[in-house]
């Protein structure tokens, strides 16, 4: 899979590819933090939130308010930072030897559940301080949430 950004307008516009074909769209209100995503899975509106002073992270809240996840940048002995989604832990490496490359692995961390291309827009997210003042933990966490209630097994690697 790999993210490809859209030029339009105001808003910003991002589509998930796998096998040459278009899997979700997500755009973003330059103004607010709401993305809303299109997909096979359905349509929904998501709402992100920075918190925290010592320890930042991103919080996903569905359409009603309610806490769906959050992500952390800050890495563990493992160089891995945590992902939270519906109640379960995973693991997260991004841009190892800058590649632009996401892996997802369980919460032992010990298999890649999920691969992700992010190459085509990985560029603006190296000029932050943090990946946590960019787009990133927004198009990690709705890439997580498609790929986990798009009916593929968590268990199985999914790196198109």
């Amino acid at each position: 899979m790999k993210w490809v950004n859209i030029k339009t307008g105001s808003d910003e516009r991002y589509e998930l590819w796998g096998d040459e074909k278009k899997l979700a769209g997500i755009s973003f209100s330059t103004h607010t933090r709401i993305a809303r995503v299109v997909s096979n899975v359905g349509k929904r509106l998501f709402f992100f939130e920075k918190k925290g002073i010592l320890a930042h992270r991103t919080i996903i809240k569905n359409e009603y308010g309610i806490k769906m996840g959050e992500v952390e940048e800050e890495k563990n002995a493992a160089g891995m930072s945590h992902l939270e989604l519906d109640g379960q832990h995973y693991y997260y490496t991004f841009n190892e030897n800058n590649a632009g490359e996401l892996k997802v692995y369980d919460g032992e961390m010990k298999k890649n559940i999920l691969s992700c291309s992010f190459n085509a827009i990985a560029g603006g997210f190296a000029k932050t301080r943090s990946l946590l003042d960019t787009k990133f933990p927004s198009l990690l966490l709705v890439l997580c949430w498609y790929t986990f209630h798009a009916g593929e097994p968590v268990g199985s690697e999914l790196a198109l």
